[in-house]
């Protein structure tokens, strides 16, 4: 038997289908659900012509973008880039989580300048071709959630090179605050230990969150050492409070003296014998006198290794004055990964350290 459709309901049908054809496109864009960005921290897509990345424009671009993170054992640069043509920039690039777009204006016949001109528009684009200052643009979920695009061009090739060399440094800080937000996120997934927040109050008088996953390994009414056993790697992190001492004579020297005097004390491995220094001798040390959440104290970073053991790894280090409650803060991170690449760890030990506030 044949089943019959009342009227009224093939006219409804018929309406429905009717109105998802007559959809413009802008609404059917609506509709569709925007996909999550992918791509790991310090990654980004460089999408250019070929001319130009393999010119002066792309090295000058990798000089800075590819410099090496201050300090690790083996070279790791600064970001992990990826070229793209932009050409063959398609639909799977766009939901990259980090993408630099760039284009000399003069060349009309650019994929990359069409692609600038579109999501920036003819005002814009004036305003580009006569003015400096219009040499960056972003745009936040482009194409995906969690993405940032970075559109970098200029009016002549000469120009924008000019602006990579000048201007690299507000792009570095756009890709920055992309990750420092994904960052956070993926190291307090699991959440905070309460009890070592409320335990780091109550013996240094300042606040920092510390993931849950952490641990105390060591403690006296001075000191804490916490430690982090990653599948790879173990992250590990040494507060000390140190009185009486005139933040005035802080200096260079003073830091690595009193980080050596401290790791010798509290960091040894099986081996007789053993305990942890900086080397100074194999790589440099990075230091920078900076305002630390609010604070004006000076920075380490550098590698350390096991005196009498085959061990090493990367560490960073802040000595902190407290005028107030005259005395030095200490805070130290240090990785042990061996094989493995030092800096997303130590990436994850920076992002605990930009909770400090003292209270």
């Amino acid at each position: 038997m044949t089943k019959k459709f009342p009227l009224p309901y093939i006219f409804v049908a018929f309406g429905l289908v009717f109105m998802l054809f007559s959809c413009s496109e802008s609404t059917q864009k609506r509709l569709e659900i925007t996909p999550s960005a992918y791509g790991s921290v310090d990654n980004i897509y460089m999408v250019c012509n070929e001319n130009l990345w393999n010119g002066v424009v792309g090295d000058s671009f990798r000089n800075q973008f590819e410099a090496l993170y201050p300090v690790t054992p083996q070279p790791e640069p600064l970001f992990d880039l990826r070229y793209i043509d932009a050409v063959k920039f398609n639909k799977v690039h766009k939901t990259h989580r980090a993408i630099i777009i760039m284009a000399d204006l003069s060349d009309k016949d650019d994929k990359a300048t069409e692609i600038v001109n579109t999501a920036l528009g003819s005002d814009k684009i004036k305003k580009a071709n006569t003015d400096r200052r219009y040499r960056i643009a972003f745009h936040n979920n482009r194409w995906a959630m969690g993405q940032i695009v970075v559109y970098w061009s200029a009016p002549s090739r000469q120009e924008l090179l000019e602006s990579v060399r000048k201007d690299y440094k507000q792009v570095i800080e756009l890709i920055n605050k992309l990750d420092a937000e994904t960052l956070s996120k993926q190291v307090y997934a699991d959440g905070q230990s309460t009890k070592l927040n409320d335990s780091i109050k109550t013996t240094f008088g300042f606040e920092m969150k510390i993931p849950s996953k952490f641990a105390i390994a060591y403690r006296d009414s001075n000191t804490m050492w916490l430690y982090e056993d990653r599948q790879k790697s173990s992250n590990n992190i040494l507060i000390h409070s140190i009185a009486g001492i005139d933040y005035k004579t802080i200096s260079n020297d003073s830091l690595i003296a009193i980080r050596n005097r401290l790791s010798k004390k509290y960091f040894s491995s099986w081996a007789e014998g053993s305990f942890m220094e900086v080397d100074d001798k194999n790589l440099p040390i990075y230091f920078k006198e900076m305002l630390f959440q609010g604070m004006r104290g000076l920075q380490a970073r550098g590698i350390w290794r096991m005196e009498k053991d085959f061990m090493g790894g990367s560490f960073v280090t802040y000595l902190l004055p407290d005028a107030k409650n005259k005395r030095i803060i200490f805070i130290d991170a240090f990785v042990y990964a061996p094989g493995q690449k030092k800096r997303p760890e130590m990436r994850r030990l920076d992002t605990v350290f930009s909770t400090f506030k003292l209270l």
